[in-house]
């Protein structure tokens, strides 16, 4: 399974985003199922609504990419057991500046054990708890980072 991260989505869909050429090579990837299932979580498709009808500033293209992204493979709702760990993490959290959402995606992934993570956050990076190999796409920073659970 891959974890489709707001900074993936947005460059997917917008295409004025400095990442959307990486965000279409890694698409690419996705619908060829070199991750398997596609994730998103309720909290990513609110901050990917939000963000996106700012960005796009068109309600009638941000709602049909909503529209899509509710069809994702795997559509997760935070549990109980989940906003506890997001809140552990984004309170104890030291050299990265992540967002609540983030410490959400964090707490899904370990929870189901989703190694594979598309976004553009460079904060994934640095996280202690995460043995994280870069893959290199293109020449380019890659969008993708495997993830591999202590």
């Amino acid at each position: 399974m891959i974890f489709l991260d707001t900074s993936f989505l947005v460059a997917l869909e917008v295409e004025k985003d400095e990442n959307h050429k990486k965000s279409l090579i890694v698409r690419d990837k996705i619908v060829n199922n070199e991750y398997g299932n596609s994730v998103i979580s309720d909290y990513i498709f609110d901050e990917t609504m939000t963000v996106t009808l700012i960005r796009l500033k068109d309600l009638e293209k941000t709602v049909a990419i909503g529209t899509k992204l509710r069809g994702s493979p795997v559509f997760i709702r935070l549990e109980e057991s989940d906003f506890e760990e997001t809140w552990k993490l984004f309170r104890n959290q030291k050299d990265t500046k992540f967002s609540f959402t983030d410490c959400s995606n964090l707490a899904i992934m370990k929870r189901l054990n989703i190694k594979n993570i598309a976004t553009f956050d460079g904060d994934f990076e640095k996280i202690d708890d995460l043995n994280l190999n870069t893959i290199n796409i293109c020449g380019l920073k890659a969008a993708v980072f495997l993830h591999e659970w202590k």
